[in-house]
Order: C-alpha cells, then structure tokens, then sequence
C-alpha cells in the first residue's frame, strides 16, 4: 500500500478506537455532543477556564507561574505552518481532519438544531458560572506578591481547584447551577 493508504488506515484505526473525539477549536459542540450522547446534564460538563491569555497559569517545562502570552503569528510564520509543517505533520493533520468529520456527522445525527440550541445554552450557563464563582474561586497563579500572603493563597488554591490548575471553580459551579442541574437531570431521567 501507498504511504497515503497507510495513513488513512492508521487514521481510521484511531478513529474507530474512541468513542468521542472532541475538537478544542469546537469546544462548546463537543461538550454538548458528550453530554447528549451521554445523557448527561450541559452542566456537568459546564467548564470555568483557568488559562486565558492576558493571565497567569502553569506552563510545560516552566516552574511556577507565567504569563499566558496571546497567540501571534506572522504571515511568515503562517506560511511556514501551511507548506513546511503542515507537510511535516500531515498525520496529525489526518486525524484532525476526521475528528472535524466525526464530529459533523455525530451533529447530523443528533439533530443540528437541536445541537445549535444546546451550545446556545451552554454558553449562557457558562456565562452565568463565570458571573457567579469568577470573584469566588482562587486560582493557582498568579500568587500574591507579599510573602506574608502566599500561604493562604496556595491553600485557597488548592480548596478551589481538584489538581494544580485543573477543575478550578468546581465547587462554586455545582452550588451556582445547582437549581438548573436539577431540573435538567429530572428531565433526562424521566424521559
């Protein structure tokens, strides 16, 4: 077989192996495509971002706390990732390609407007979790300045996040949508 069909096959082994793939630039659809698949409540997959750009967080190989830069290109850098990279990668670029398509089909299956209403209300329960527990939940980073603070700080953290930085909010989110979780579970179960 070409170097092409081993690809494809590699690809679709892959595929076939999972049974959800999401796709971070498509956050909110595969959210909402887990839970309905899942029959769960949007709010248990209802998410409290601890790294936006412009804030602080962890980063791979880096001790402590860093500044999370926003993302820049240039257009050489852009012409770079479309021939060289893109080339080198063309495997990952694949399998990317078909999680796209997974995803899409799953959406039809589902009912694309029955989806498009779900990512419409996940962004509202989002919203309304952001609103809620932003100013209620202690992030990792950035730590205070003054040392006589940082104790607490690290201890606060740790209370509202489940590992370093991961699940942030947690708490606060299950007590803020607790009312609507409810009422949607009660919906799912009876149904």
């Amino acid at each position: 077989p070409s170097q092409n069909e081993q690809s494809s096959s590699s690809t679709e082994r892959i595929i076939n192996g999972y049974d959800f793939l999401g796709v971070s630039e498509r956050m909110e659809e595969s959210l909402v495509v887990l839970a309905m698949l899942a029959q769960i409540p949007l709010t248990d997959v209802v998410i409290f971002s601890s790294k936006v750009a412009g804030g602080y967080g962890y980063a791979l190989g880096q001790k402590g706390c860093v500044k999370l830069e926003k993302k820049l290109t240039t257009p050489k850098i852009d012409e770079y990732i479309l021939g060289d990279y893109h080339k080198a990668n063309k495997d990952d670029y694949l399998l990317y390609n078909a999680a796209q398509r997974s995803l899409d089909k799953t959406i039809d299956a589902l009912g694309r407007k029955r989806v498009e209403e779900n990512v419409e209300l996940l962004k509202s329960l989002q919203q309304q979790n952001d609103e809620q527990c932003a100013s209620k939940t202690t992030m990792p980073c950035p730590q205070p300045e003054d040392e006589s603070l940082k104790k607490e700080h690290k201890r606060l953290a740790k209370e509202s996040c489940y590992k370093s930085d991961f699940g942030c909010g947690h708490a606060c989110t299950d007590e803020a949508l607790a009312d609507y979780a409810e009422k949607e579970w009660s919906s799912i179960t009876s149904s």
